[in-house]
C-alpha cells in the first residue's frame, strides 16, 4: 500500500487530513508508554460509581473511546456509561507523552469548537481513529517493504 493511499475508516476520511511523519515517528507514536506516562480515563456508571482507566498507547485511548463500555463517549440503557477525558490533560499527554503535537493541536482546535462534551468526545474519538488508522498503515506498510 502506497503511502498517501491510506486506508481510513469512512466516517473520518472527510473530518482531517493529517500530514503523514516519518515511520520512525510513527512508530514512536504507537509504543506503549511506561508508568507515569500513562494517561486516565474515567469510566462514569451510575451503578458502579466511577472507575479509573489507565491508557498507555493511542491504540487504548481509541478503545476506551470507541470499543469500551461506554463506546464512543456515551452508552444507553439503564447501566450507560459515560467515558470521561479531561480535554486539557488530554491534549497535554498527546503532545508531551505520546509526543504526537498534530494529533495534539487537532485535538485542541477542533474540541474547542463545540460546547457539549458529547460533541467534544464525538469529534476526539474520530481524530484519534484518524490518527491511528494513518499510523497502523504506515507502519504495515513499510514492514511489507
Amino acid at each position: 500500500m502506497a503511502h498517501d493511499t491510506l486506508a481510513m475508516p469512512s466516517e473520518v476520511v472527510d473530518l482531517y487530513s493529517f500530514p503523514l511523519p516519518r515511520i520512525e515517528e510513527a512508530r514512536y507514536i504507537l509504543r506503549e508508554l511506561d508508568w507515569g506516562e500513562h494517561f486516565i480515563g474515567i469510566e462514569m456508571n451510575p451503578a458502579a460509581g466511577n472507575r479509573d482507566i489507565y491508557i498507555y498507547s493511542l491504540k487504548e485511548a481509541a478503545q476506551f473511546l470507541r470499543y469500551g463500555t461506554a463506546g464512543m463517549g456515551l452508552s444507553t440503557g439503564g447501566k450507560g456509561a459515560i467515558s470521561w477525558f479531561d480535554m486539557d490533560k488530554l491534549v497535554a499527554w498527546v503532545r508531551n507523552d505520546l509526543r504526537d503535537p498534530v494529533l495534539a493541536d487537532a485535538i485542541a482546535h477542533d474540541t474547542a469548537l463545540e460546547e457539549a462534551y458529547y460533541g467534544k468526545v464525538q469529534k476526539l474519538g474520530r481524530l484519534i481513529d484518524m490518527r491511528y488508522a494513518q499510523l497502523t498503515d504506515l507502519v504495515a506498510s513499510a514492514d511489507k517493504q
